[in-house]
């Protein structure tokens, strides 16, 4: 799958506050009842009101530190202890908890964790990693969970960031999400697709029998569980997730994001990004500033500069009464692309990075409404293929091309305009996707599978008058696409 592209953007270091903002840090360091003393410290997570999780140093050794604040800190700390506890109980490789008790102010409770040399977050060696390493990993990561039903044990939040790898073992940790529970069969194959569900979908596809496999194995287990079963799971949970987090986390205050609300408007901004402080009239100044890329009855799109950055401003609209009346109740097409670009960006498709949303409001009427995003100085894929040289570099754009539709199919996403200006090309030949305001995810196969029909016949009519390029492409899509369904729907023929 591919990552992210750089953009122009400056993210900021950390999207953490500083050191003093804990309640019990006095000086950069967090003295403990016993007078121990934190050092060295340095945020690794914060959930605002409720936990800090630090490394540092204690007692000449590297740890991990969890610091529980607020009016529930002992009953989650015990939890997470407990959860530890259990892991170790169980001999799963486990951070060793050095030390349970309270800071010396009484503020907060504190569990020290022994740190784990070298290790490296499962999530990110995954997304780093070419295929064999990461089936490899992946494989590892399945026996760990099979060890953890075995012995009783069940993560209640489970995902790869809750493992670590280190020299080529793979760690348990997050002891808070941990709980005593024996599973039915069933339901021990339902976590087992939901942590497949966590995988790249032509990963899930490719890999699913053979992880199935590997679980049965670590379990002794010889009964004759569907595969397809575990798949269609993990594709229902991993569509929950994505939903959850495209239609809801993204549009309040989270650790990617900051919500602001007025009486004039809303306002959603990536909180890693450097941003100055935008308001309809800011937006509005940047625009005149800028330069046209295109004006438009419904949309006016800009590209301009916010804090010496250069972004494009993409304004929504409203062209008289009866458009303002059928838009005010709706998602604006702004909310849709900031959607959208979160849901790429999420199954970890390229698309230029999404820095803000603005909706006007007037007594919880939407109005006109602006997306921004980076700059992306990529060429379109129609420039690309009018002007690539090299052969290998173009059979991989158009390789590159076919697996993203076929993965917009295996998800059930549809673009709804795939022309070639919405697409551009990398030096790698992988595709970003813009343009993302007609985009949708269905839920209906049915009606999946016609969105998708008709995107690729909107696709390969951007190159109509390239006979060698369109047969070029077709040939790509046959070699990608496992199922031809949608390519004799759509009359494809080699």
């Amino acid at each position: 799958m591919a990552h992210q592209q750089p953009t122009s953007i400056s993210l900021g270091n950390s999207i953490f506050p500083p050191l003093s903002a804990c309640p019990v840090v006095s000086g950069e360091q967090i003295i403990l009842s016993d007078s121990s003393t934190l050092t060295q410290l340095q945020v690794h997570r914060m959930l605002p009101g409720r936990r800090w999780v630090f490394s540092a140093q204690w007692q000449g050794q590297a740890v991990f530190a969890k610091v529980f604040v607020g009016t529930q800190a002992g009953k989650y700390a015990q939890r997470d202890a407990q959860g530890a506890l259990w892991l170790a109980a169980a001999k799963l490789d486990t951070p060793a908890l050095l030390w349970q008790g309270i800071a010396q102010s009484g503020q907060a409770q504190v569990l020290i964790y022994a740190a784990i040399p070298q290790a490296r977050n499962v999530h990110q060696v995954y997304a780093q990693s070419e295929t064999e390493q990461r089936f490899a990993l992946i494989e590892k990561v399945v026996r760990v969970l099979a060890r953890q039903h075995a012995a009783g044990l069940v993560q209640t939040d489970l995902h790869l960031k809750n493992f670590m790898l280190a020299n080529d073992q793979v760690w348990s940790i997050d002891g808070d999400g941990i709980r005593k529970k024996t599973l039915s069969r069933c339901a021990c194959y339902q976590q087992l697709a939901a942590l497949i569900g966590k995988l790249a979908v032509l990963d899930q596809q490719a890999w699913v029998t053979s992880l199935l496999a590997a679980y049965q194995r670590q379990r002794h287990w010889s009964d004759q569980q569907d595969a397809r079963q575990v798949l269609n799971w993990a594709s229902r949970y991993k569509a929950l997730e994505v939903r959850e987090y495209v239609e809801r986390k993204i549009f309040r205050n989270c650790s990617d994001v900051v919500w602001q609300q007025t009486t004039g408007f809303v306002l959603a901004r990536n909180a890693h990004a450097m941003l100055p402080d935008l308001s309809p009239d800011s937006l509005e100044t940047a625009m005149r500033t800028g330069s046209l890329l295109k004006d438009g009855n419904t949309s006016t799109v800009v590209r301009t500069r916010l804090a010496q950055q250069d972004v494009v401003i993409k304004r929504y609209n409203i062209k008289h009464v009866l458009h303002a009346i059928g838009r005010s109740w709706r998602p604006s097409r702004a909310a849709v692309s900031w959607s959208n670009a979160h849901r790429l960006q999420y199954y970890g498709f390229l698309t230029p990075q999404p820095l803000a949303m603005l909706e006007k409001r007037f007594c919880g009427l939407r109005g006109e409404a602006y997306f921004v995003s980076a700059v992306s100085e990529l060429p379109d894929a129609l420039a690309f293929f009018q002007t690539v040289k090299d052969d290998a570099l173009r059979s991989e754009a158009l390789r590159q091309l076919a697996l993203t539709c076929y993965q917009f199919y295996l998800l059930k996403i549809s673009h709804g305009d795939l022309k070639a200006s919405n697409l551009q090309v990398n030096l790698q030949g992988q595709i970003s996707v813009m343009d993302l305001d007609s985009m949708q995810q269905y839920r209906c196969a049915r009606r999946a599978l016609r969105a998708h029909v008709r995107d690729i016949r909107r696709l390969l009519q951007n190159w109509k008058d390239d006979t060698s390029l369109y047969n070029a492409l077709l040939l790509s899509f046959h070699a990608v696409y496992v199922d031809h369904t949608p390519l004799k729907l759509a009359g494809i023929s080699v």
